[in-house]
């Protein structure tokens, strides 16, 4: 049953796992003691990971061939980062090995992903979760002060600043001129709400010292964004149940995280945002709700059957790769599959009739 379990576990697991150890963090700044929870919980979501692509081979190397899991991978480092950064006051030599590996890791799939996709890029598969291949690094700057390394931090603060500028553009136009897609990539239009946002933390905590008007520009398209990828999460909330919804956490955490940091950093230079104050709460509570309800559904998810039912495996197993479309076939169980799959077994049953 175990085995069975671990075998269900999707990739984007690592998105969850992510935006647990980031709640943790925001929530820690009301209720002492909680990152620890949050964090172990987080740690567990990566060990059922690593065990699956180890129980199964060509699990890993599958989802590296799609772009959309291959960005999403980016969350596995992005989230050893925080974990690390949070044992650094225990386990100051080896959270600092831990960082430091995840930090190598982020950077050697940035050089995969530009390689092997925008190298071949082709526009209908670009997702906004292309942002976590690149700007997801910023969690180095988030995290590089736990180690003394705020210059370090800074430095990688403006590479991802700068990326995303490029890659806002680009992922923009693929929504504006490319607006068919799947229905288990749309949840992936919520990552939109985290790149701003997390420039907003990664610069309050490594660039020294902080420029209050540009953090405050940051936030203020991060705000947007964070509107229309809410409208855009309650749009798909009343859709089935995909493993994107991964996208519904760490976007919503961070957003509130930026929200809180900005709000303390005016008011110490007297120069306090009461809009910026009043999102705060409002953000926290929206944070904790989806990733709560996100973590529940993965459960539920991986401890019940795959969509496609025992007796269907095998017409499941007939559903070549090709029959899905770009792009979704390793975010989740799309539907168009789940559809292939019951046609082919109706078929097999008229013959045999």
């Amino acid at each position: 049953m175990f085995k069975e379990a671990i075998e269900r576990v999707p990739f984007p697991v690592c998105g969850v796992a992510l935006g647990t150890v980031a709640l943790g963090n925001l929530l820690d700044n009301f209720v002492p003691g909680i990152r620890y929870v949050l964090a172990a919980l987080s740690a567990l979501m990566l060990c059922a990971l690593v065990a699956k692509c180890i129980l199964v081979p060509g699990f890993f190397r599958e989802n590296m061939e799609n772009p959309i899991s291959a960005s999403v991978s980016g969350t596995f480092p992005m989230t050893v980062m925080q974990l690390s950064a949070l044992m650094a006051p225990f386990w100051g030599p080896v959270a600092f090995v831990l960082w430091g590996a995840a930090v190598a890791l982020h950077m050697a799939l940035i050089v995969f992903f530009t390689v092997h996709y925008v190298f071949h890029l082709r526009i209908e598969q670009v997702f906004a979760s292309w942002f976590i291949a690149y700007v997801g690094l910023v969690v180095a700057s988030v995290t590089a002060p736990a180690f003394g390394l705020e210059a370090f931090g800074a430095g990688v603060f403006w590479f991802g600043f700068v990326a995303l500028v490029a890659l806002f553009v680009l992922v923009s136009v693929r929504y504006l001129a490319h607006r068919e897609m799947a229905e288990a990539t749309l949840p992936l239009i919520c990552i939109y709400a985290a790149p701003f946002n997390l420039c907003v933390v990664g610069c309050l905590n490594s660039v020294e010292p902080a420029p209050l008007a540009f953090v405050a520009v940051l936030w203020s398209i991060g705000a947007v964004l964070y509107v229309v990828s809410a409208v855009n999460c309650v749009l798909c909330l009343r859709r089935d149940f995909y493993p994107s919804y991964a996208a519904f956490t760490f976007p919503f955490v961070i957003s509130a995280m930026a929200s809180l940091m900005l709000s303390r950093a005016a008011a110490a230079q007297g120069a306090p945002l009461a809009v910026v104050e009043l999102a705060v709460p409002v953000q926290v509570v929206v944070a904790a709700v989806l990733v709560t309800f996100v973590v529940v559904r993965y459960v539920v998810f991986v401890a019940e059957p795959t969509v496609v039912h025992a007796e269907e495996e095998e017409a499941w197993d007939e559903v070549s790769l090709t029959d899905v479309p770009e792009g979704e076939d390793l975010v989740g169980y799309p539907r168009e599959v789940a559809a292939e799959a019951e046609r082919l077994l109706a078929e097999k049953e008229a013959a045999r009739a």
